[in-house]
């Protein structure tokens, strides 16, 4: 009997050890993996970070103008659209449109109005206040949009488009250097010329009558009845009444329906057909139409008088004829 308990008694130790020891080395195990996975998070999470600052970081340099390499007193800004000034761009990074021509000393090759997309600008640092870069919502509240004249008559020049849109013929000169593509001595029709937006005193396009004016065929009718009517002038000169909406495009600046006494009418030279006037310069009766050989018809006393030419500055229209 007490060999049997003994027995059992070291078979129930033996068993407590046994798993006394799997318990131990369960445990070790748990706390080895769990040490594991608590060093490779770690590990993962400051990689993680160290990657994050550096992918940051370089974001902001390239949300930022950079130190020039070979002059440190300058930072550099690469522009981003076609339509930047160094004006705006002053106005940006320095918080002074007026330090544009400290730019502009910086920047001697830099047109201040014209500036190329990924020109690289130096600005002194000394200025710098803001070193990111402009949104677009600025720079295009700053750009500058230049007034496009296209050629569409022959006789047009370099000078009388300055003189139409500026009000001098020396301005010429100022709208050519805006046109750096264009040889001012070879204008031809279809020449989409820039106006300076500073320089102009109109933006109503240059008239037809105001070209032909320049040219040896120019020929004009002036009003000298209260009743006379666009239909008639047309019928009369051209041949054809049709030809009135022809006449009144090129008179922007006469209403076809109310004419006054001394509004001097342009009749393109294309459509002419006649250099006699409508009326007698004697009596103001009416002449007979061309072609009636109507013996009562009035000749004019005198020939009409030759119109004036402008006398035009500056280069010539080319003419491929």
């Amino acid at each position: 009997m007490k060999f049997r308990f003994s027995k059992q008694c070291r078979n129930c130790i033996l068993a407590g050890m046994i798993l006394a020891m799997l318990f131990g080395c369960a445990s070790v195990k748990e706390i080895n993996v769990s040490q594991k996975y608590e060093n490779s998070k770690s590990w993962f999470k400051e990689k993680w970070q160290a990657m994050g600052s550096k992918f940051s970081s370089s974001e902001d340099e390239e949300k930022s103008i950079k130190p020039h390499d070979q002059k440190p007193d300058y930072l550099v800004y690469e522009t981003q659209w076609s339509y930047e000034t160094l004006a705006g761009i002053a106005e940006w990074f320095t918080g002074d449109s007026e330090n544009w021509k400290a730019l502009a000393v910086a920047n001697p090759k830099v047109k201040p109005k014209h500036i190329a997309a990924g020109s690289e600008i130096l600005i002194p640092a000394k200025l710098i206040k803001n070193k990111d870069l402009p949104t677009e919502e600025f720079a295009t509240k700053h750009r500058i949009t230049n007034f496009e004249h296209q050629v569409k008559w022959s006789g047009e020049t370099l000078a009388l488009i300055a003189k139409w849109y500026t009000g001098h013929y020396g301005n010429w000169k100022t709208i050519a250097r805006a046109n750096p593509g264009l040889n001012p001595h070879r204008i031809a029709v279809g020449d989409v010329i820039c106006v300076p937006p500073e320089m102009m005193k109109t933006r109503k396009p240059l008239p037809q009558k105001v070209v032909a004016k320049t040219l040896p065929g120019y020929f004009s009718h002036t009003v000298t009845q209260p009743d006379e009517k666009f239909t008639e002038i047309a019928r009369w000169y051209t041949g054809d009444a049709e030809n009135r909406a022809t006449i009144a495009k090129a008179n922007p600046d006469i209403d076809p329906e109310f004419l006054l006494v001394g509004n001097e009418i342009y009749i393109p030279s294309a459509l002419l057909k006649t250099h006699r006037p409508m009326y007698s310069k004697s009596d103001q009766t009416p002449v007979a139409e061309p072609g009636n050989k109507s013996p009562e018809a009035v000749e004019p006393t005198s020939p009409a008088a030759k119109p004036k030419k402008i006398q035009l500055f500056g280069p010539k229209q080319f003419s491929e004829r």
